[in-house]
This record gives C-alpha cells, structure tokens and sequence, in this order.
C-alpha cells in the first residue's frame, strides 16, 4: 500500500514544485515590468510586448501573461480583448485622488519615526539627502529621482509598519505612471531636497507633530508640481 501511494505524493510534490517556479517566474516578469515603468522604458497608452520581455527574462510567456493580470489588479495595467495589456493612463483627477492618500500615509510615517526611528536610520537618511544635493548641484535630474525614490523607500521603511510600507508601495507603484514628469527640471529637484531637508530637520529633533506636517506638505508640494509639468507640456 505505501509502495503504490509513493507516486501520488511524488507527483504532488512535482505539481507543488513547478507551480511555485511558475509564481517566482510570474514575480520575476511583474518586477522587470514595474522597472520599465519607472525608468519611463514604458509609458502610458504602451502595449506589453509579451514574447520580447519572454524572450529578455529567458522564459515562457505563461509567467508574463500571469504577471500582466497581477499588475492590471494593481493598477498599472489594463488589458483588451485580443490586443494584449496596456500600461494604463492615470488621469490628474487619480493621481489628486492617490496623492492626498499618500500623504496621509506618509504624515504617518513621519510621526512613527520621531518616535521610534533609529538613530541610525535617521542618520541614513541625511546622508541620501546630501546625495541628493550633490545631483541638484549637478543638475543631474535622472540620477535625482532615482536617488529619490531610494529615499523615500528608506524613509517608509524607517517607520517600522509594514502594514504602512505594503500600502503605500501599493499607491506609489500607481504614481509611477505619471511621478517622473513632476521632476524634470533643476528648480522643481532644488524645491523638492529643500523640503527633504526640512523634513530630517524634523525628524532629528524628534518632533512628531512636525515631522508629520512637513511629510504632509512635501507629498502636496510634490503634486503642485506634478500639476504644473502637466500644465504647461
């Protein structure tokens, strides 16, 4: 009986296996996606060409379509019948909408890490603001955001609430389709680590109240300025 029940569980096993390298080939395809959206590789209205990126990664196109139908769940896709998924176009009203969410979540962040942020990681985070002033200085917008999007993944993660962390990569994830626009110019990356200062002033006098005012108003400032590139295009 335990001779003939050993295939079964042999067989479950290979399903088990396989299934889950199809999962990690699937997240492998949604990262490189994520990646091309925010180093504006791919921009709104752009069709996932699914046997290229196949192709590129050296795997199937069953991990990309999976992929695909993940992040159209998480909002940077679409799909249309017979054509394949789009990255998705977020309008001005959306992104208003996201922005007054993220700042919320980030005013929180803010808070926590007056409170409870290590010295150490508040002191990891002056030091990527004074990278960031040395790309201002060089006027080096695209080293700028990426440097920013590093520090802002740093700051979220030094509030210690992963509840906080999952939801605000969830939004941010979103703000790609359209974040980079808001950042093109040496005043608007001078205005933006000016505020970045203000904020580790905050933090490293351990004032919660003020910590979480300037989070709130960066995320506000950050749309303005978003409105304006989209404005004067």
């Amino acid at each position: 009986m335990t001779r003939k029940s050993e295939p079964a569980r042999y067989i479950s096993s290979v399903e088990k296996i396989n299934q889950r390298r199809a999962q990690t080939l699937a997240s492998i395809a949604s990262e490189a996606i994520r990646e091309m959206i925010i180093e504006g590789h791919l921009r709104s209205g752009d069709r996932i060409n699914e046997s290229h990126l196949a192709d590129r990664l050296g795997i199937s196109r069953g991990p990309v379509r999976e992929a695909c139908r993940s992040l159209e769940q998480a909002g940077l896709l679409y799909s249309t019948t017979n054509k394949g998924a789009f990255v998705r176009e977020l309008s001005e009203e959306e992104a208003r909408y996201l922005y007054e969410l993220r700042g919320a979540l980030t005013g929180l962040a803010g808070r926590l890490i007056a409170l409870r942020g290590t010295d150490a990681a508040i002191a990891d985070l002056r030091k990527r603001v004074e990278k960031m002033d040395r790309a201002v200085k060089d006027d080096d917008a695209a080293g700028y955001f990426k440097l920013n999007l590093e520090f802002h993944d740093a700051l979220i993660a030094a509030a210690q609430n992963p509840a906080l962390e999952s939801r605000y990569r969830e939004i941010v994830d979103q703000l790609h389709l359209m974040r980079r626009r808001g950042l093109v110019d040496a005043h608007n990356i001078q205005v933006s680590n000016e505020e970045h200062q203000h904020i580790l002033d905050a933090l490293e006098a351990r004032d919660p109240d003020l910590a979480e005012r300037r989070m709130r108003e960066h995320v506000e400032g950050g749309f303005s300025r978003l409105q304006q590139s989209l404005h004067t295009a």
